[in-house]
């Protein structure tokens, strides 16, 4: 019987000090308060709720989004409200209650995703790939509207542009993607990065924008 109770008593105390380490940060959770952030807006961008074509099913409103380089628009649910503040140049995103988890989780994404294509249409995004390692390059074909990308292969892999991103390549080792939806830009870079995506031994692959990686030792036998 004594084997019995002490694993008992063990397991007690397992337990209990399981549920003291829970709490080793004794800080309060921070909350990173993007969505309280107000979005500038340029002069020449314009910003339209599209009541007409509002989404009864979804309960979302389009809000268009104009500037000098396109067009763009953000699904905005309805416990979202938008309000132009300094003469229309701010933009403050608020929710009706901060208390309810989703609309504090859609909050900041929200404020990110409106003020994105507010740079999209008035600046546009940049994505910038490296090619590094022996014989890696990418290669603009004469059509304008595919990338042949070579890193390691015997053959090459053709990648077709998406509509609204334009490409320029500067160099073999080097490719700028442009375009003013992020979203569909940063996810052409990455499907051209997941062909070879950088390696920490010899550092070897495709590089987006400033990205490092942390080299290991090569492994000895």
């Amino acid at each position: 019987m004594t084997p019995v109770r002490l694993f008992s008593s063990r397991a007690v105390c397992l337990r209990q000090n399981a549920i003291d380490l829970r709490g080793f940060c004794s800080s309060a959770s921070a909350f990173s308060h993007i969505g309280s952030a107000p979005v500038f807006i340029p002069d020449n961008v314009q910003l339209m709720l599209d009541v007409c074509n509002r989404d009864e099913d979804r309960d979302m409103t389009p809000l268009i989004v104009i500037g000098p380089k396109g067009k763009l628009q953000v699904n905005v649910p309805s416990f979202a409200r938008l309000d132009l503040v300094d003469n229309g140049k701010k933009l403050e995103v608020k929710v009706a209650d901060s208390e309810v988890k989703i609309q504090r989780q859609m909050w900041g994404t929200l404020r990110s995703l409106i003020n994105n294509q507010v740079t999209g249409v008035s600046e546009g995004h940049v994505v910038i790939l490296q090619f590094v390692g022996t014989g890696y390059r990418a290669e603009l074909l004469p059509s304008g509207r595919q990338v042949s990308v070579k890193v390691g292969q015997t053959g090459t892999t053709l990648f077709d542009i998406p509509e609204g991103v334009t490409a320029l390549n500067p160099q073999p080792t080097r490719l700028v993607l442009e375009g003013i939806d992020k979203q569909v830009v940063k996810q052409f870079a990455a499907n051209i990065r997941a062909l070879r995506p950088p390696e920490p031994y010899k550092g070897k692959g495709i590089f987006v924008n400033n990205e490092t990686i942390k080299m290991k030792d090569k492994k000895v036998k």
